[in-house]
């Protein structure tokens, strides 16, 4: 049984049609295709002496989409959008459909929005309603995902979220608001440039019997609001419903024609959507409106608002890498550099403490090394023979030398930083507050030079005071 209105076929004996809602009589079938019916224009037809029909675009519910272009711009292609007055009888709600029409189309010649294709001229012919629209280039988001296929990715998703979400709040916040009411894969085109767009408002639900009330059946079973189906008055809630059965599909790939008004758990279908926004599915997607977002705006804080909180890095790595045994060296993140008298800095390239014995050994050996330095000079000056006066003075010169080398190598390696003293010797307390962050230098100094000889990480120690004041 072929619907009157939108041409779509129904299974014999069926009251209504699936698609656009309409009550079908019951010589349906066997009627041949009424003047009024939609999608029959023929290649170069000419419409208001302007538009040259170029091909048709796809028939939808409620009439079908033209690519045209213009004689008076030659270089422009236009959307033409035919409905049908078929389906309304009486003169009067002709009328009155006549009058929505017109009021409908100048409401959405007003908009202005990037999520939204411009409409620029509108008109009837022979018993039709046309509308002239930007052509959209791109394909529907069902022709995209039946090629592609279901689930899709979480940050694809998210991004036509967020400009459908911006696009509903704009028409929602218009005077009236714009209730879009059929939010669906096939009413949504995306562009070469990734950008959506919203192509059919459903102008055509003015020409429907009985539409002055918000009673009868519209939208797309699945997609659309129980309200839409007599159980109350359609607002922004409604769309905020299909906006979260539409995501809801996205990210699960279940079908929401299959179960209407009950979506399983998004979490469930799919582990990988995050918990917040299945919650956030769940709120949008209630049949009671009171228990929905109540705007759009609300929805869309829901959905992002989480998403962008300030998350724990998971890609930082530890500092030190390289060090002798493997061991690797985490940094406090609350540690600051910090001088105090006495104390010395950890960081790469720091001199050691030193003792004074340390440093008696040193100067004892540079003055040892100098000594030796002019006892060979004068060997050289008298040629070699020490029975000369100036080799015999070499030659007592050299016997001290040699002395004071012996003298700072005994004291060189008792003479070490306090960090190599015995350990009964580096483990006295700090019993005084003032010296408390010096001592634990002298900690970190020991634990890394440990790390260095033995191998082991001392980072599973982290948090142990050796210093630890009561």
């Amino acid at each position: 049984m072929r619907c009157p209105s939108c041409q779509t076929e129904n299974r014999a004996g069926t009251r209504f049609c699936v698609e656009c809602g309409l009550r079908l009589p019951a010589t349906a079938a066997a009627s041949p295709a009424s003047p009024g019916t939609t999608g029959t224009l023929l290649r170069q037809t000419v419409l208001q002496d302007r538009y040259v029909i170029i091909e048709k675009l796809g028939q939808g519910g409620m009439g079908a989409v033209y690519r045209a272009s213009d004689r008076r711009l030659s270089t422009v292609t236009w959307a033409v959008k035919e409905m049908s007055l078929s389906a309304i009888t009486g003169p009067l709600e002709r009328q009155r459909a006549r009058e929505a029409f017109r009021r409908e189309a100048e409401m959405l010649a007003a908009l202005a929005h990037p999520n939204l294709p411009r409409v620029t001229d509108h008109f009837e012919q022979d018993g039709k309603a046309y509308l002239v629209m930007e052509y959209v280039p791109g394909e529907t988001l069902l022709s995209f995902l039946q090629r592609e296929g279901l689930p899709q990715p979480l940050p694809r998703v998210l991004a036509w979220a967020r400009q459908l979400c911006d696009v509903l709040d704009y028409l929602h916040t218009q005077q009236p608001p714009i209730i879009f009411r059929d939010l669906k894969p096939a009413n949504i085109m995306l562009t070469p440039q990734g950008q959506v767009k919203l192509i059919d408002f459903g102008i055509a639900r003015v020409f429907k019997p009985g539409q002055a009330r918000d009673t009868q059946a519209f939208g797309t079973v699945g997609y659309s609001a129980p309200e839409q189906y007599g159980h109350g008055q359609t607002d922004a809630r409604s769309d905020v419903y299909a906006l979260g059965v539409l995501l809801h599909q996205l990210l699960t790939g279940h079908d929401p024609t299959i179960t209407p008004f009950r979506l399983p758990s998004a979490t469930q279908i799919n582990p990988n959507v995050p918990a917040y926004i299945s919650a956030a599915l769940a709120t949008a997607t209630t049949t009671d409106p009171d228990r929905r977002f109540p705007s759009i705006r609300a929805f869309r804080d829901a959905l992002f608002s989480a998403a962008g909180q300030v998350m724990i890095r998971t890609d930082a790595q530890p500092i030190g890498h390289g060090a002798a045994g493997g061991g690797a060296i985490y940094a406090r993140l609350d540690a600051q550099p910090y001088s105090q008298p006495g104390s010395q800095p950890y960081g790469p390239g720091a001199p050691p403490a030193t003792t004074g014995l340390a440093n008696a050994s040193r100067w004892i050996g540079i003055a040892s090394v100098g000594v030796m330095g002019v006892a060979t000079l004068l060997i050289l000056m008298s040629g070699g023979d020490l029975h000369e006066p100036l080799g015999s003075v070499s030659m007592f010169l050299s016997i001290p030398s040699f002395g004071g080398m012996l003298v700072a190598m005994m004291l060189g390696p008792g003479a070490g930083t306090p960090a190599d003293r015995p350990d009964e010797q580096r483990a006295a307390p700090c019993d005084r507050r003032d010296r408390r962050r010096e001592c634990r230098a002298g900690a970190v100094l020991r634990d890394r030079r440990a790390d260095r000889q033995h191998g082991v990480n001392s980072s599973s120690m982290m948090g142990v005071d050796p210093c630890r004041i009561p």
